[in-house]
């Protein structure tokens, strides 16, 4: 006897039909019904093909790959498209639809100064009012490691 692990164990998926979970399957059945409610009011012949095609697209569009909906998947294709002609011809068509949607060119151009910027360096103390001994008895002595900032010269 084996078992099935899942990478996603906090994540229970119940499977309602062909490995659909349950949860998609009622969001395309309402909205395919909100759109054949919508559609009935302008038009009784288009109602029932447009509601299954919206449910069916619905569906479709929220199939999980790599943990992202299609639909994210495809939003996120467009916005990469845009800036990619944006940054080709900035006054061009894609460059004014880029403008005017706010997505800045600066995600598209990547600048090699803060990507490979060494990193900060660290602030090192200021250690020169300190004493280091290496066992209790010495400071009662005063003698231990002391930090000058400069060589001491020969008294």
């Amino acid at each position: 006897m084996s078992a099935d692990f899942k990478s996603h164990v906090l994540l229970r998926d119940e499977k309602g039909f062909l490995g659909i979970p349950f949860k998609r399957l009622i969001l395309a059945a309402v909205g395919g019904g909100l759109v054949y409610s919508l559609v009935r009011f302008a038009s009784s012949e288009a109602s029932l093909p447009l509601g299954v095609a919206a449910g069916i697209a619905l569906l479709i569009l929220t199939g999980l790959q790599g943990g992202l909906p299609l639909w994210l998947r495809l939003t996120y294709r467009l916005r990469g498209w845009l800036l990619t002609g944006a940054a080709a011809e900035a006054a061009g068509v894609f460059g004014q639809v880029a403008s005017s949607l706010n997505l800045p060119l600066d995600l598209y151009r990547l600048d090699s100064i803060q990507i490979f910027a060494p990193a900060e360096t660290e602030v090192i103390p200021d250690l020169h009012e300190w004493m280091l001994f290496t066992s209790p008895t010495e400071a009662d002595s005063g003698d231990g490691l002391a930090f000058v900032t400069a060589p001491l010269e020969d008294v």
